[in-house]
């Protein structure tokens, strides 16, 4: 069978399990198998797959039958134009978090100390590094494992010891550092719907995704807390869900905050600006 036959016949066994694209995850599966980009499966759509290349797609593909997320089964995921490092240790980078960068990016002044809370993969952090090198960058996160996996893509997108990595959960290893900004990514997602959302959500760490107090209660630690760690004029930058707007505006006020909240490109309330 030629490329362009599986190519056809993947998109149609991903289809009939409801897979939302199937086409383009079919493609991605099978270009990473035979380490070709994507647009080169139509230069090499007529090239007759060995045995072992059928064998290595197929065992792919029926993960991803599975509703395992592709960015898992190919074990890298793109975010703000790097490619990281992804197992099911840590959450698979959205393309909407990549908002909470710009907004970091805005936010900090030249020098900047920024934290990065619930770090993960190390994607937020490593980009606003990446893109800003003068800024002082720490990350930290409560899981050992998702931070071995930072670290590996802090390596190999920066270099050794560019960003500071800190074990323990939120602010609990900062001590009495300051900072000029805060972000987080942090799981908001209530639990109470755990089970019931899509198949793939089910492969991603549910620490890094679920709180209680219908999604809240890790938002209102990082508020709670953040001004003792906030250099005067400082900033917390957090994600949010998207029924999450009027909860963060009214708590945040509460504590002392001027609150914005920015809608992703979709419409939906995404990252609620804190400011001192």
């Amino acid at each position: 069978m030629n490329i362009a036959c599986y190519v056809i016949e993947a998109t149609e066994r991903l289809r009939s399990v409801g897979i939302e694209n199937p086409g383009l995850d079919a493609e991605v599966i099978i270009a990473n198998c035979l380490n070709l980009e994507r647009y080169q499966l139509v230069t090499w759509r007529d090239r007759v797959l060995s045995s072992e290349e059928i064998s290595l797609i197929e065992k792919k593909i029926k993960r991803r039958l599975k509703k395992e997320p592709v960015a898992y089964i190919i074990g890298k995921k793109e975010f703000y134009g790097l490619d990281f490092l992804v197992t099911k240790d840590v959450l698979i980078p959205r393309p909407e978090t990549e908002l909470l960068v710009d907004m970091a990016i805005y936010w900090s002044p030249l020098n900047a100390r920024v934290v990065d809370l619930c770090t993960g993969s190390g994607a937020i952090a490593i980009a606003l590094k990446y893109t800003r090198s003068d800024l002082d960058v720490f990350a930290s996160d409560i899981s050992q494992k998702a931070l071995k996996i930072a670290k590996k893509n802090c390596e190999n997108l920066l270099g050794k010891n560019k960003i500071s990595f800190l074990a323990g959960n939120l602010f609990e290893p900062l001590q009495s550092e300051k900072f000029d900004v805060i972000v987080s990514n942090p799981p908001y997602v209530d639990y109470s719907l755990k089970g019931t959302l899509q198949k793939e959500l089910d492969f991603e760490p549910e620490i890094a995704l679920y709180a209680e107090d219908k999604g809240q209660a890790v938002i209102k630690q990082i508020i709670e807390n953040s001004r003792k760690y906030l250099n005067k004029n400082g900033t917390l930058l957090l994600e949010i869900g998207s029924d999450q707007r009027d909860f963060t505006e009214t708590y945040g006020k509460k504590k002392g905050f001027d609150v914005s909240i920015l809608n992703d490109y979709s419409g939906l309330p995404r990252v609620a600006t804190l400011r001192l």
